[in-house]
């Protein structure tokens, strides 16, 4: 004979974390939503407006950390790590155009598969805004461009990476490739 009782626990632990799955989807998806938005308005030279995007997707990142401690399975939703691969990619190109260094992000709670993805995914726009800066004849720039994705690949070669974090570091060497191309093209116009 089965325990009602167990099963009554079971549905309750079920039901109480869908919830909070629920409400994590809804603002993990937000965050995503606001570091797409910081990401454009930085290809827009928009900085402040970036800046107060990242702010806002670090407000909600907390948020989620309180609800993580009570809840540990929440960290591990998709929507959740794909929000802090954005907001990583998102942070690194805000500080890279600040003129700062590719370095920790402080205050959020990052793994390394999200910042890995994340550095790799900023490589691509810094492609993105190459291609701006040429068209802008701002030759010059490209070349601090090109030295960081050289050292940020010149990193990565060091990781064994598989799966999907391979697939990204491969993408993140055929962004370096571009921009090698890109660099190329305007010494051949000289």
């Amino acid at each position: 004979m089965a325990n009602k009782k167990l099963f009554q626990k079971l549905l309750k632990d079920y039901t109480d974390y869908n919830e909070k799955r629920h409400e994590m989807i809804k603002e993990a998806s937000d965050a995503l939503k606001k570091s797409k938005q910081a990401i454009f308005s930085l290809h827009r030279g928009n900085t402040k407006e970036a800046g107060t995007l990242l702010e806002e997707t670090e407000s909600i990142f907390k948020k989620l950390k309180r609800w993580i401690k009570k809840e540990e399975g929440l960290k591990y939703e998709g929507v959740y790590r794909a929000a802090l691969e954005e907001y990583v990619e998102g942070q690194m190109f805000y500080n890279f155009l600040k003129g700062e260094k590719i370095d920790f992000i402080n205050d959020i709670e990052i793994g390394y598969e999200e910042y890995l993805s994340g550095l790799c995914d900023f490589t691509g726009e810094l492609v993105r805004k190459a291609v701006v800066l040429v068209t802008e004849g701002k030759r010059e720039e490209i070349i601090r461009y090109k030295k960081v994705m050289e050292q940020i690949i010149e990193e990565l070669i060091k990781f064994d990476l598989v799966g999907k974090l391979r697939q990204k570091y491969d993408e993140a060497k055929r962004n370096l490739k571009r921009m090698e191309e890109i660099f190329y093209d305007i010494k051949i116009r000289k």
